[in-house]
């Protein structure tokens, strides 16, 4: 796998900034308009990209579910939800369109061919997979086959599954696959988030990882950072308060707003890693440190003892860890109280 590739000419991986999926889902509510404000509140984030979720509810979801008994089937209930969720063939090159207006890419997570195919013919410049498709390899080999990068979320899945599913994008010749944590409960428990996996799967795949988040707040995300991901998908609302399957665990606006300014800075805070003075604490290497000086005043030709000297800021002198060196030793001019003892005048 690479360790870094491509979207829309953004670099994703190690070193970059982190790229961060504003996901709206199907917090559109079956809005075209309300699905335009979600990629302009995205963009107002500071997010890099807006991921809707390409589906049919045929070609997603049987109509018809087993009982407790697992005799009797009946309707599923999910089914009148995911077709009212559906975003229509026609709005996909509009919202494209739009996002690339609004200066902010646009993705979509496809759950059947024919929807991958339809995001390929508009020239998405990414794929994003879901969790639940990990294991459909007839999906997973339609999409690696186009050649473009595969952002795979791990959900719910061994580590056994991942190299399985990684080793279907690559058969295909696509080299190009970030992978996300991610915890497949709306929202999880602490306690499941296991977010140390984010480092796993960098270790074991060297390429670009990161985490598709559910819980409550920006915690998560920002930590995931520390542990090197690259990637951060979090679901995004106007209004958590809103109807909807996808609303209650999404942040609204101004939190993503925050948590996206927390990630930049926290990109830039963890610099590195080479262990040296910044830029501005040079001056600090003076100020905040301590230096031999003279107690009294010290004739040229004296033996110094340790009567004669004390270790204070600011370090305009011979360093603390020469004070056993100095005395002893005689002063070669004099030396006035309260002035740093130098290497000239010892």
């Amino acid at each position: 796998m690479k360790e870094k590739f491509e979207i829309n000419g953004r670099s994703i991986g190690a070193g970059q900034p982190v790229y961060v999926i504003a996901e709206a889902g199907s917090n559109h509510d079956g809005s075209l308009d309300k699905a335009k404000e979600l990629i302009s509140a995205a963009r107002s984030t500071g997010a890099d990209a807006v991921k809707f979720q390409s589906f049919t509810a045929e070609g997603l979801l049987n109509p018809l579910r087993p009982m407790e008994n697992a005799q009797d089937w009946v309707p599923h209930p999910a089914y009148p939800v995911v077709e009212r969720l559906t975003v229509p063939v026609e709005w996909h090159i509009e919202l494209k369109e739009f996002a690339e207006k609004e200066g902010i890419d646009f993705l979509s997570a496809p759950f059947d061919s024919g929807r991958a195919d339809l995001l390929n013919e508009i020239g998405i410049g990414a794929f994003k997979i879901a969790s639940g498709e990990i294991t459909n390899e007839p999906l997973l080999r339609r999409i690696a086959a186009f050649g473009k990068p595969v952002i795979l979320s791990t959900g719910a899945s061994y580590m056994s599954e991942v190299e399985r599913a990684v080793e279907i994008i690559s058969a295909e010749g696509n080299d190009t696959v970030g992978l996300l944590h991610c915890v497949v409960l709306y929202p999880p428990e602490y306690d499941e988030c296991n977010i140390r996996s984010i480092t796993a799967l960098r270790d074991k795949f060297s390429c670009p990882v990161g985490l598709s988040d559910h819980t409550p707040g920006s915690m998560l995300p920002i930590a995931s950072v520390t542990l090197g991901a690259t990637i951060i998908e979090k679901h995004i609302t106007i209004d958590k308060s809103s109807e909807g399957p996808d609303h209650p665990y999404a942040m609204e606006v101004v939190e993503f707003a925050s948590m996206v300014s927390d990630i930049r800075n926290l990109g830039v805070a963890l610099g590195s890693g080479v262990k040296e003075p910044s830029k501005g604490e040079i001056p600090e290497r003076v100020g905040a440190r301590r230096a031999i000086y003279a107690v009294t005043d010290i004739k040229k030709g004296t033996v110094l003892t340790a009567g004669m000297l004390k270790v204070v800021r600011h370090c305009y002198g011979l360093e603390p860890k020469e004070l056993d060196n100095v005395t002893g030793r005689v002063a070669k001019v004099d030396i006035l109280k309260d002035r740093p003892v130098t290497s000239e005048s010892v």
